[in-house]
């Protein structure tokens, strides 16, 4: 959640033809948004942007031949055919701009959903997990040879990978449930790999977020796959719906419980790696290694195994597949080892998610090593609701944290607080507020010992932390020496 988003594009939306010949987006830097930007304008669209600033994104769209422009002002969608945009730019200049105009004003999830007209859509849903499961399915029917289009809410390895157009009826996205607009899709295939109250600032409580994705379930086509997590209550509660209410839709189950029809057995992590063996029916068995000490990535190689067997493909072939995969960019993605100490760098910002990626980086310490955070909380909503539960996670799962300002816009009428205060379970003495970039990245390297390993976590900048606290502790080894 890189802001507190607010609204239900779903309530209120465009519902009159749209035209995609020439598609101007708000906030095209956006990893999902310049995803779908690059698959139109590969179908050859004019597609042209904006956003508030360069960055890394925005370079390579413009590599790619796409017109971004750099902030946001009406005259930059003049001669668009629609204006794609996201919730959180729900009131944009441009936006608002459009709709003065009377140009189409098309949230992305409803142009993914016109994207995928003559293809089978396999949305991947949930609270936790969707990026990498997505990345997992993607990439494993890519190297099988189905050739899909596919589109995933991060990167690969490099800039730009995390999309790719090809020439099978097959397109493998995320679809996301933090505003509902998961509700615009027709999928042939959807995924739930859990159902988790994450975003207090759009549900009521965890009926409507279960009722959110009964009614997302509801929308696949007959004859369609439900994928479900059986270890997931949430999940299953939905699918216990569907098959009710739904009886021409396929329900496969994944997960360790009994009742999986794809079932994990048994995981065993060593190091930088784990292997998962996983029993599907008809009493076959087949092993999946991953290059990561994540434990919980398992869960999502199985969901991507599950999808790749409903399609048709060779569970020996598609768990060979699993196995090549290298990850997804800021997934418990490791920066480097320097100086016996270790870099990782994740997206975690849910209590879950911060524990499960904090669970890995302990298996990482050596010879009595420390896990060393530094943490951007990400959403005032969320760290409102989360916070105590947040702080708690953190004071068990980590030795030392640094504290970086909240990430994300502050709501009206509300005063900004000391963000320790807004996690009182981490406790005093267990956390520094970071004074500035260079107070957190050099304080951090000058903690760190051989053994530690630093995890830099959180949905903003502190992405680009990694790289200079190696630098400092590079710096300290040439002093040293």
């Amino acid at each position: 959640m890189t802001d507190t988003l607010t609204g239900n594009p779903t309530r209120d939306p465009y519902t009159g033809p749209f035209d995609l010949s020439r598609p101007h987006f708000v906030g095209i830097g956006g990893t999902a948004m310049s995803g779908l930007a690059r698959l139109l304008m590969e179908s050859g669209h004019r597609v042209t942007g904006s956003d508030i600033a360069s960055s890394v994104s925005v370079a390579t769209l413009r590599l790619a031949g796409i017109t971004v422009h750099l902030g946001h002002r009406p005259e930059h969608i003049v001669g668009a055919s629609c204006v794609v945009y996201t919730t959180v730019a729900g009131h944009n200049a441009e936006v608002t701009a459009a709709r003065e105009a009377g140009i189409p004003v098309v949230h992305r999830a409803q142009v993914l959903d016109a994207l995928s007209a003559g293809h089978r859509l396999v949305a991947v849903s949930g609270s936790h997990g969707k990026s990498t499961t997505t990345a997992l399915l993607a990439t494993t029917l890519r190297d099988l040879g189905t050739d899909p289009t596919y589109l995933i809410g991060a990167n690969l390895r490099l800039p730009g990978s995390g999309a790719r157009l090809g020439g099978s009826d097959l397109l493998i996205a995320e679809a996301d449930e933090s505003d509902r607009s998961f509700h615009f899709l027709t999928p042939w295939m959807a995924v739930i790999s859990n159902v988790t109250d994450d975003h207090p600032e759009n549900f009521v409580d965890h009926a409507d977020l279960v009722n959110a994705y009964t009614t997302f379930a509801q929308r696949i086509t007959s004859g369609g796959v439900l994928v479900v997590n059986a270890d997931d209550d949430g999940a299953m509660e939905v699918a216990s719906r569907i098959r009710v209410n739904r009886p021409d839709v396929r329900v496969v189950r994944y997960g360790r419980h009994v009742t999986a029809d794809i079932r994990l057995i048994n995981v065993t992590a060593r190091g930088w790696g784990l292997r998962a063996d996983v029993a599907l029916p008809e009493r076959r068995q087949v092993t999946l290694a991953l290059a990561t000490p994540a434990t919980h990535h398992a869960h999502n190689a199985v969901a991507a195994l599950a999808c790749a067997v409903a399609l048709g493909i060779d569970a020996d072939n598609a768990a060979r597949a699993i196995s090549t995969f290298a990850g997804v960019r800021r997934r418990f993605e490791h920066i480097d080892t320097y100086d016996g100490v270790t870099v990782i760098d994740t997206y975690a910002d849910h209590p879950d998610e911060i524990h499960a990626d904090l669970s890995a980086a302990r298996t990482l310490t050596l010879a009595g090593g420390r896990v060393l955070v530094v943490f951007q909380p990400s959403g005032h909503a969320r760290v409102t609701a989360f916070g105590d539960r947040i702080g708690a996670t953190l004071a068990e799962g980590a030795d030392h944290v640094m504290l970086l300002d909240v990430h994300g816009t502050l709501p009206p009428g509300q005063a900004t607080a000391d963000t320790g205060a807004l996690l009182p379970s981490l406790g005093d003495g267990r956390y520094t507020l970071a004074l500035s970039r260079e107070h957190a990245t050099s304080s951090i390297a000058a903690m760190a010992k051989p053994g530690d390993v630093v995890v830099t976590m959180g949905t903003g900048d502190v992405t680009t932390y990694g790289p200079v606290i190696l630098d400092h502790l590079t710096d300290r080894a040439v002093q040293v020496a």
